[in-house]
């Protein structure tokens, strides 16, 4: 292959099919792009947790991406969105759906391509940023519970490299509407104990004005805590339950907020509330 006609591709795998599944996403991925060159990222997300990869790929990946500017000439970028709970819920038995939801593949605003499953919330974060969709259609035949890595992976193949798999087409299809339960749930949890809200709201009324306090729980438990808007994930005084902002955008670039220990790991005292528990803030 030329130089002329090697490309500079980006991938982002964004699933729930974390642990060993990791080796076999590089295999399928340098084989898929090779004599390109490709850079890799992988991140885990909780099985089967559409509220956690959906929120993970939509802060930590496109609104990275889309703060750091514009993409440029020739620079081809493309995320494997992937976590999928059957809509029926019948996950085992002869009632469970083999062919499971929908593969879309999302052309965004800014140029990115996102390919996905369109199950729960995976593509709720990102709604507003898409330009067109495509349903993703495989006619291998390949009967396969894991689609993410033998059709997901091709597909973004196909979408980057035009021509590379021919089995793979994209059908222009308008993505069903995603609906979600209104509120602010346990959106991901960092190394440092921070928990990073998740919020379904229409408008920012919820969060405090600057300096004041507030009370807050999380899900059906009856402990509450009280927390205090600042302006910096360092503001506060040691041992404070701080509410603020950091580095962290939405691809629309609205702030991601924090719950923060000053001087300590909010998680933990908190209870270490699961990835998608409801926070409910009180007067």
């Amino acid at each position: 292959m030329t130089d002329v006609n090697r490309k500079d591709i980006q991938l982002y795998v964004v699933t729930d099919c974390g642990g060993l599944d990791e080796a076999r996403y590089r295999v399928m991925a340098n084989g898929l792009f090779f004599g390109h060159h490709l850079d890799w990222s992988f991140t885990e997300t909780e099985s089967m947790n559409t509220l956690h990869a959906g929120f993970v790929g939509a802060t930590h990946v496109l609104g990275g991406i889309m703060r750091r500017g514009s993409l440029r000439e020739g620079e081809l970028v493309g995320m494997l969105l992937n976590a999928a709970p059957r809509l029926d819920k019948d996950l085992r038995g002869k009632g469970r759906r083999p062919e499971g939801e929908e593969i879309y593949a999302l052309h965004l605003y800014n140029g990115v391509w996102v390919v996905g499953p369109n199950a729960g919330l995976n593509f709720y974060f990102l709604r507003d940023q898409i330009e067109q969709s495509f349903l993703v259609i495989d006619t291998s035949g390949l009967k396969t519970p894991f689609r993410s890595n033998y059709v997901m992976l091709p597909a973004l193949a196909e979408i980057l490299l035009p021509g590379s798999n021919p089995l793979i087409h994209l059908e222009p299809k308008e993505l069903p509407k995603v609906h979600a339960a209104l509120g602010l749930f346990v959106g991901a949890v960092d190394n440092h104990g921070n928990i990073y809200v998740a919020s379904t709201l229409s408008d920012d009324s919820w969060i405090p004005p600057m300096g004041e306090w507030k009370t807050l729980r999380f899900g059906d438990r009856p402990e509450k805590f009280r927390l205090c808007h600042v302006d910096d994930i360092f503001a506060g005084r040691t041992d404070d339950l701080t509410l603020t902002t950091g580095s962290l955008h939405l691809p629309n670039g609205k702030p991601v907020y924090y719950i923060v220990k000053v001087g300590g790991h909010a998680y933990p005292l908190l209870g270490s509330p699961p990835v998608g528990t409801e926070i409910h803030i009180e007067e």
